[in-house]
C-alpha cells in the first residue's frame, strides 16, 4: 500500500512525502522510526475492482481509459530522454522537467508530468513521486529512478532507461509493421468472401429456390451462411465485443492468466516468438539493474514482474529462494528449465569472470535480433498460409454455386 503524509521533523518544520507499508499502522511506524511526528496521512492506493460488478459500461469505460493510458506510455521514451540530456547539460531537475512541460502534446501525459512537479515541490523525492504513476512508469523504471538519486547519477540512469524505453516501442513497432501485411491480406481476403456470401449469393440462391430442385449439402451451407450474414449481420459485431469482453474477464483471473500464459509458452509457431521475448526482457532488465548497482535479490523481484507470464514468474521465484539459500544464480535457474543451456551457460560464464550484468546485457542484446529474425520469418510463413486458406474458402464458395448449375446442365442434356 502507499501513503502520502505530512509530518513535522524534530525542528517543528512541516514535511511531506510518500511511503510503502502493509498498513496505515506500520506506515506510521516506519515514519516515527524515522523522527518525524504524523500529522496527516492517506492511502494513495486505487482500490481493484470487484470482479461480480463487472459490466458493459465500466468495460467500455476501461477500454477508453486504456486507450488513453497507452497514448501517455508512448512519452515516457521521449520524456527520458530530454530529461537526461537536460541533467547532463548541468540543468536542475525541475527546471528540466519545467523546460519539458511545455513541450508535451499529450494532454494526459503533460498533465501526469505537472502532479509529478507539484508533488516534488511539495518536498516529496522523484522516485516518490512516480509511484503514483505506476500504471505509466514501471517499477524497474522507479526503481532505478531511486538508486539513481542515492548515488547520485540521476542523469545516467535516465540515459540508460531512455534507452530501455526506445529500444522496447522499436521492438514492437517492428513486430507490429511485420505483422501489418498479412492482417491487411487477411481482412482483405474476409471482405471478398463476405461479398460474395452477401451480394453474390443470394442473387443465385434466388434462381435455385425457383428451380425447386434438391441442393447439395455444401450449396445448402453456403446460401444459409449468406442468409444469416444478410439477415442478422448486426449479431456479429455484438458476438465480437461479448467474445473479447469475456476473454478480459477470464485473463484477469489467476486462473486464466494462467491457461492463457500456459498455452502461448506451448502454442505452435506463436511459442517460438513468445519465449525469445521472455528471455529478452529477463536477461536485458536483469542485467541493467545489475549494472546500475540494484542489488541481485532485489533485481530478481522486479524483473519476475515485467516478463508478465505467470508459470515464469513463479520459477523465477522459486530461483530467488535457491539463490538467497546460496546457489548460485546460473545453477538456480537451470533448475527451474524457462531458460536455454546456452543462456544459462553465458551467465555461469559471466559469474565466473565477476562480470555477470555484462553478460545478461550481452545475450539481451543477441536475443533482441533474434525476435526480428524470428518475426521476419514467420511474416514470410504467415502470407502464404492466408493465401492458400482463403483460396480454399473463395473456391469452395464458387464450386458450391458451380455444382447444382452442373446438375442442371446435365439434366437438360
Amino acid at each position: 500500500m502507499l501513503y502520502y503524509y505530512r509530518a513535522l521533523n524534530s525542528k517543528g518544520e512541516e514535511v511531506a512525502d510518500y511511503i510503502d507499508a502493509p498498513s496505515e499502522l506500520a506506515a506510521k511506524q516506519k515514519i516515527r522510526k524515522s523522527g518525524l511526528y504524523v500529522t496527516s496521512i492517506k492511502d494513495q492506493d486505487v482500490k481493484k475492482t470487484d470482479h461480480n460488478k463487472f459490466n458493459i459500461k465500466e468495460f467500455s469505460d476501461r477500454l477508453l481509459l486504456q486507450f488513453r493510458k497507452n497514448s501517455a506510455k508512448k512519452q515516457v521514451g521521449l520524456f527520458s530522454r530530454q530529461l537526461s540530456t537536460l541533467l547532463k547539460a548541468g540543468m536542475p531537475l525541475m527546471v528540466a522537467i519545467n523546460d519539458i512541460i511545455e513541450q508535451i502534446d499529450n494532454k494526459i501525459f503533460k498533465n501526469i508530468i505537472i502532479d509529478v512537479k507539484e508533488k516534488i515541490e511539495e518536498g516529496s523525492s522523484f522516485s516518490n513521486t512516480l509511484t503514483l504513476h505506476r500504471d505509466l512508469f514501471s517499477e524497474m523504471y522507479i526503481n532505478m529512478i531511486r538508486v539513481g538519486e542515492n548515488l547520485g547519477s540521476l542523469d545516467e540512469v535516465i540515459a540508460r532507461l531512455a534507452d530501455m524505453e526506445e529500444k522496447t516501442v522499436f521492438l514492437k513497432n517492428k513486430i507490429r509493421a511485420a505483422l501489418w501485411y498479412p492482417i491487411f491480406m487477411l481482412t482483405f481476403s474476409l471482405l471478398i468472401v463476405v461479398f460474395l456470401l452477401v451480394n453474390i449469393i443470394p442473387t443465385i440462391s434466388e434462381i435455385f429456390i425457383e428451380q425447386n430442385r434438391e441442393l447439395p449439402l455444401p450449396t445448402k451451407i453456403v446460401i444459409g451462411l449468406s442468409n444469416f450474414l444478410t439477415n442478422f449481420w448486426m449479431l456479429i459485431p455484438l458476438l465480437v465485443i461479448l467474445i473479447y469482453y469475456f476473454y478480459k474477464r477470464y485473463s484477469s483471473t489467476a486462473e486464466g492468466k494462467r491457461k492463457i500464459d500456459e498455452i502461448l509458452m506451448k502454442l505452435p509457431i506463436v511459442s517460438r516468438l513468445y519465449n525469445k521475448i521472455i528471455v529478452y526482457r529477463f536477461t536485458l532488465n536483469l542485467g541493467v539493474l545489475l549494472s546500475n548497482k540494484v542489488d541481485l535479490i532485489r533485481s530478481f523481484e522486479i524483473v519476475k514482474k515485467i516478463v508478465n507470464n505467470i508459470v515464469v514468474e513463479e520459477k523465477i521465484d522459486k530461483a530467488l529462494k535457491n539463490i538467497q539459500e546460496g546457489a548460485s544464480i546460473a545453477q538456480s535457474l537451470k533448475k527451474f528449465e524457462f531458460l536455454p543451456k546456452l543462456v544459462i551457460g553465458m551467465i555461469a560464464a559471466g559469474e565466473a569472470s565477476d562480470k555477470v550484468d555484462e553478460m545478461l546485457l550481452n545475450i539481451g542484446n543477441v536475443y533482441e535480433n533474434e525476435i526480428d529474425m524470428v518475426v521476419t520469418s514467420l511474416t514470410g510463413m504467415i502470407e502464404p498460409v492466408i493465401i492458400i486458406m482463403m483460396g480454399v474458402i473463395i473456391g469452395v464458395i464458387v464450386l458450391s454455386v458451380m455444382m447444382p448449375i452442373m446438375e442442371m446442365n446435365l439434366m437438360v442434356q
